[in-house]
């Protein structure tokens, strides 16, 4: 009996021994960012409650008592850190031949050994680890009991030394929690910067002791016209819900609101810098102060806050109090931020208002200045030389290049289409962020920035220098809140986004690819799920946005990701799981609206609709018109969207020979017609597309053949039509709002390719 006994503990331990030493295959492994370096070896490792940690140094300690906490949230018992090795089987071991923030991970059955040179890397190491275990570790009082991470050799060092994200609390606030729940998801994926965009013309959300009306009055509104919209878009998608807790009633009104007190600041950059993140904070100034103008008009050219076209009216750069005020404001922020850079915006200025102010035109005959634009940069420049002066760089949004930018001034480019304020920065040697708005701005719907857009962008340009590369510092993505009403959206917008970005701020561009990256976003998605962040999943595909068909027509839908089911509605409503479930190809013989939605687990997609569509052929012109052109009108400023625009009486039309921008790009409020004749070389059904930034509608005849109107990102819309063969009258009407525009026209004919609609199927008269 005694020897059975043995017998049976001997069992029994090999057993424990098979089990915690299993090797994982690499398909079972997703690490984002991508490391550096990794080889998988034999076994894995497995946590216990005698599992013991040990630290040496000061800079240790943090990233230790990191996953301490997350085994004290999760397993429900913390890891015990010690100075003494002893039993220790987690060592923490200083290699300062390990570059800042970089890391080497070492996991074997019997130990896991951390070596970094700086507080940062043993903190990433411990990421690392996470993203290793169980998503479960995630979660608080999980049931997981195999607390295992696999054994392998990981040497990791990151790309860029900023890896930023902004949030905009002017347009819609968020709480103190939330930004600790959105620091969390970047020390998990890696990032090290968090740019905090505190002010603007919609509201100021930081107390400044010297100027109380900034949050007592500026700090609250009635409702905006982004309200307005999020509340019309909430008719049909919950997500765009205004977040209830910033309404507040105040003098009788009811009011939106909120803003942070210093202490609270205070915190969260505490909270931060446990997180190796860097808290920087922007006041813009000196357009988008229109919350501070409100209350201080003093600040205007006019004595009173205003809007010009676009933009709301200025802080006048003529008057010393502009000065004294932003500077007051200033000294306050340096003494709360420990960061090494102070934002100050810079962006979008309505110089309109300094052309008409005789202090501005008296400041530039004084200081022998050109333009409103070297006003601007003597501003900037007087900034610059305060902030120095308190041991801060000015950072700016890339608008501060055009009027002369100091040799220590770092610029954020995020402008596509001025891409000449990049290069300028570039060979004057200035130091720049790269956040582009096309690829960077996470607000943007994500069928015009997919995260496959964003992995796949590369920030350092072809033509820059090895030196000129060495001054892009790194990049940011950016959420501005306008259309982001509470952080359930925030979090739809930003992920699966987010690690996109995360990977190409520190993977090498060498050891990115994407179908790597893909399948390891399978394994990702859980551990989204177990953080409880809402995800945007992509809709269903294999449904365009119009489909026309003569008899009948088979519409065959298909799920992008895997454990995705599909659910559809035909009678108008917006369809859910308790829908019709798609299991086979859809027949219709009658013009219906098709409303699909796809699930994954209890992550919905955006609902996609389409037009089906019965038709007839568009009968053809009995006309011979000339080949090789197209006719263009061309008008700024006459009309503010697409739905709008009409051709004036007397209109004067360009020839042209492609359907673009050329000659027209980074105009804001540009309005362009074109009217050309399009050959049908067969009967049959067309697709026409449109991508473009901001709106467009194209027309065949008098029929309306693709909707992509209201103001937008780049997104490409697309719609099908029975044409006779022979010529066709198209009209496509085209606007663009900020100067950030790009248009282009595509066309598929029955049986053919999609090619671009230029060449000898256009035609003027």
């Amino acid at each position: 009996m005694k020897y059975s006994a043995i017998i049976l503990l001997l069992l029994s331990v090999c057993i424990s021994c098979q089990t915690t030493s299993k090797t994982v295959a690499a398909t079972e492994i997703s690490i984002v960012p991508k490391p550096s370096d990794m080889v998988i070896t034999e076994g894995s490792y497995l946590f216990s409650k005698r599992t013991k940690i040990f630290v040496d140094n000061e800079n240790q300690k943090p990233a230790a008592k990191y996953l301490s906490d997350l085994f004290e949230k999760a397993a429900g018992y913390p890891i015990f850190i010690s100075e003494t090795k002893g039993n220790a089987t987690i060592i923490f071991t200083e290699d300062k031949s390990i570059k800042p923030e970089g890391y080497h991970l070492e996991i074997s059955p019997k130990k896991i050994n951390i070596k970094a040179s700086d507080a940062a890397g043993y903190f990433y190491g411990i990421q690392t680890i996470r993203q290793l275990l169980p998503p479960s570790i995630e979660t608080a009082n999980s049931i997981e009991k195999n607390w295992s991470v696999p054994s392998i050799v990981i040497n990791d060092t990151p790309r860029f030394s900023w890896r930023g994200m902004q949030m905009d609390f002017s347009r819609h606030f968020f709480s103190i929690d939330e930004v600790k729940t959105f620091l969390n998801y970047m020390a998990l994926y890696k990032l090290n910067t968090y740019h905090m965009h505190l002010t603007d013309d919609q509201g100021w959300r930081i107390e400044i002791k010297k100027y109380p009306l900034l949050t007592e009055k500026g700090a609250w509104r009635v409702e905006s016209s982004h309200d307005i919209t999020c509340n019309e878009l909430a008719k049909t998608d919950p997500s765009f819900i205004i977040d209830e807790q910033h309404y507040h009633n105040r003098e009788g009104q009811r009011m939106y609101g909120g803003f942070f007190t210093q202490e609270q600041i205070k915190e969260i950059i505490t909270y931060a810098a446990e997180r190796q993140i860097e808290v920087i904070p922007e006041i813009d100034m000196p357009g988008h102060l229109k919350s501070a103008i409100d209350n201080y008009p003093y600040l205007s050219c006019t004595n009173e806050a205003g809007w010009g076209e676009l933009f709301s009216s200025p802080a006048c750069l003529g008057k010393e109090t502009t000065y004294e005020f932003t500077k007051d404001i200033l000294a306050e922020i340096v003494d709360l931020f420990p960061s090494k850079y102070v934002h100050i915006g810079g962006d979008e200025v309505n110089i309109e208002s300094w052309k008409k102010c005789p202090l501005c035109q008296k400041a530039i005959k004084d200081h022998h200045l050109k333009n409103e634009h070297e006003l601007q940069s003597f501003f900037n420049r007087d900034i610059e030389t305060f902030l120095n002066s308190k041991g801060k760089r000015l950072l700016g949004w890339d608008e501060i290049v055009e009027g002369g930018l100091s040799k220590d001034g770092t610029m954020m480019w995020w402008r596509n289409w001025a891409p000449t304020m990049r290069d300028i920065a570039a060979k004057h040697g200035n130091d720049m962020i790269i956040t582009p708005c096309f690829e960077y701005y996470f607000d943007a719907k994500h069928e015009a920035t997919p995260f496959e857009k964003i992995y796949q962008y590369e920030p350092i340009p072809e033509n820059f220098t090895k030196e000129q590369a060495k001054h892009i510092l790194g990049i940011q993505a950016n959420l501005w809140s306008e259309m982001i009403p509470k952080f359930k959206r925030l979090q739809f917008q930003a992920f699966p986004r987010f690690l996109a970005l995360a990977e190409t701020s520190w993977t090498s561009k060498e050891d990115k690819n994407y179908d790597d990256f893909q399948k390891r976003m399978n394994l990702q998605y859980k551990r989204l799920e177990a953080l409880n962040i809402q995800y945007h999943i992509p809709p269903v595909t294999g449904l365009k946005d119009k489909v026309a068909f003569l008899d009948k027509v088979t519409i065959e839908l298909n799920a992008p990701l895997e454990d995705m089911v599909i659910y559809y509605s035909t009678d108008g409503t917006t369809p859910s799981k308790t829908s019709k479930k798609y299991t086979a190809p859809l027949e219709f013989s009658q013009t219906t609206t098709l409303n699909t939605i796809a699930y994954r687990g209890n992550v919905a997609s955006e609902t996609k609709a389409a037009l089906i569509e019965k038709q007839n052929y568009l009968e053809s012109l009995n006309i011979t018109p000339k080949t090789g052109a197209l006719q263009r009108w061309t008008g700024v400023k006459q009309f503010k969207i697409v739905d709008s625009v009409a051709l004036p009486k007397n209109a004067t039309y360009q020839f042209v020979t492609v359907i673009n921008l050329a000659g027209n790009e980074g105009i804001e409020q540009l309005s362009m017609v074109f009217f050309f004749f399009f050959y049908a070389e067969a009967e049959g059904l067309y697709e026409f597309a449109t991508k473009l930034d901001d709106g467009s509608l194209l027309f065949i005849g008098d029929k309306m053949v693709v909707d992509n109107g209201g103001n937008h990102s780049a997104i490409e819309k697309n719609g099908m039509v029975a044409l006779q063969k022979g010529w066709h009258p198209i009209t496509i009407k085209y606007h663009e709002a900020t100067g950030g525009g790009e248009l282009s026209v595509s066309f598929k004919a029955p049986n053919g390719e999609k090619q671009v609609l230029k060449g000898n199927v256009i035609a003027h008269d």
